[in-house]
């Protein structure tokens, strides 16, 4: 069995996904030359089944989003933090690279020293830190 790089991942990464079509997962690894595992918590799936709820383009996003969760390992994390907090401290307990395009969840994991996965808006990819240190 090879050595996965597991991944949890945000509402807004997999709404970025939806929303350019492209297959980001794939992008990361041929980038990073590893395979990735897809992980997500639960409470982001209850945050794309709200977004999903309502009109638009962001609502249908929401639902390809969901689709992708669906086939991603589910991570517990309990507690009554807000959802960016739960990310951040789930990713740090289970040692898990963090993918996000939220700056705020960006900041606070930089400064946690929380390993990221971070595609920019030209959808370039970069890893930062690392699960060793």
């Amino acid at each position: 069995m090879t050595n996965e790089m597991r991944v949890l991942f945000d509402t807004s990464f997999l709404m970025l996904i939806a929303r350019t079509g492209k297959n980001l997962v794939n992008i990361a690894e041929d980038k990073l030359g590893e395979a990735i595992e897809p992980c997500i918590l639960q409470d982001v799936v209850d945050e794309l089944e709200k977004i999903s709820q309502q009109e638009g383009k962001r609502s249908k996003e929401a639902k390809i989003a969901l689709k992708m969760a669906d086939k991603m390992k589910k991570i517990k994390h309990e507690g009554d933090a807000p959802v960016d907090l739960k990310l951040i401290e789930a990713a740090q307990e289970h040692r898990l690279v963090l993918a996000t395009t939220d700056q705020d969840i960006i900041k606070e994991a930089r400064r946690r020293k929380i390993p990221l996965l971070i595609f920019h808006e030209d959808l370039r990819v970069t890893l930062e830190g690392s699960l060793l240190e």
